[in-house]
């Protein structure tokens, strides 16, 4: 199933800067006109992911042959993409898609569209989106947790995102917090995982965001969600810990449970540290990530090595080692 939207005064539109989000389960798409604040296309469809990269891209020539104008309209495209991403948009490897190892998905693209093209991993676009147009505009230190099909983690850190040596840095669903080779943050916080949970225990069907919101008034709902509270709070508290962030905005669709999820994990984070982080929602939502691609084929479509000092413009405050 998709949800399509198209802007007004289609005819009248120009060379478009597009965005697209390819998570484990949905892939969204944003259109916006160059120059001004205009979308003229948004989309949202399931994700195939178990069919291989061809299928995706297929995916997304359809899409874009669908923009107003078609791809001949199109100036620059920007991708959010799970898994470890090099600087140069190299996916490494690719969490929940299938086949999707040592894919070098900017060079594709850029054969394939003949545009600047601008490729990111999907936590880190959500933390540069949250810096761009949300709620860390103020911050330098910040971190933005991607709760999806799988946990992710955007580490925005002395005003830059940090990658890691091997590009992984902030894969926290990987973490286990078992030492006899338990569950890992993903197998008990991800949206499948929370949706098997509740329905193993209520007989229902509903969204893991929809089953955390309304955990507050239902006690079956917050003990079956309570295994996935527990490990978002020693997440949280493991993050704070070691990177001693401003704040960690939560993200992704599961996220869209609101302050019912936030009041959990804050009263288990306040139970062990002194020294502790804001917890709040992202500022936009589940599309924190297509800004950031956005962002990233405003800023970075011509020079992949000028990242960090792009990254830089984002920051309000000087440089402290200055």
């Amino acid at each position: 199933m998709s949800e399509r939207r198209r802007g007004s005064n289609l005819n009248q539109v120009k060379r478009l800067q597009v965005a697209v989000d390819i998570g484990g389960s949905k892939i969204a798409i944003l259109a916006r006109e160059v120059g001004s604040e205009r979308d003229v296309y948004s989309d949202k469809l399931k994700t195939p992911a178990g069919d291989g990269v061809e299928a995706i891209l297929r995916l997304l020539d359809a899409q874009i042959d669908n923009l107003p104008g078609g791809r001949s309209s199109m100036s620059g495209l920007g991708v959010a993409v799970p898994g470890y991403v090099t600087d140069e948009g190299h996916v490494l490897r690719a969490g929940n898609l299938k086949g999707w190892v040592d894919v070098p998905l900017r060079s594709m693209l850029e054969d394939r569209y003949g545009v600047p093209i601008f490729v990111e991993r999907d936590a880190n676009c959500g933390a540069i989106g949250e810096k761009w147009r949300g709620a860390a505009r103020k911050m330098s230190d910040f971190v933005f947790l991607a709760l999806g099909t799988g946990v992710g983690a955007g580490l925005f850190l002395d005003g830059h995102i940090y990658r890691g040596a091997h590009f992984a840095a902030g894969e926290a669903g990987d973490i286990s917090f078992d030492h006899d080779s338990g569950p890992t943050v993903s197998d008990v916080v991800g949206k499948r995982a929370i949706r098997s949970k509740v329905k193993r225990a209520t007989g229902q069907k509903m969204s893991a965001a929809e089953a955390l919101a309304r955990a507050k008034r239902k006690p079956r709902l917050a003990r079956a969600t309570e295994d996935a509270v527990e490990y978002l709070g020693t997440l949280a508290v493991t993050m704070v810990a070691l990177l001693d962030p401003e704040a960690i905005l939560f993200g992704g669709g599961t996220s869209n449970a609101g302050e019912a999820l936030l009041e959990r994990v804050r009263r288990r984070v306040a139970a062990r540290l002194e020294l502790r982080a804001r917890l709040m929602p992202a500022g936009l939502g589940s599309d924190s990530q297509l800004f950031g691609a956005l962002w990233g084929v405003e800023n970075m479509t011509d020079r992949p090595k000028s990242r960090r000092s792009a990254e830089t413009r984002l920051t309000n405050r000087p440089d402290r080692r200055a």
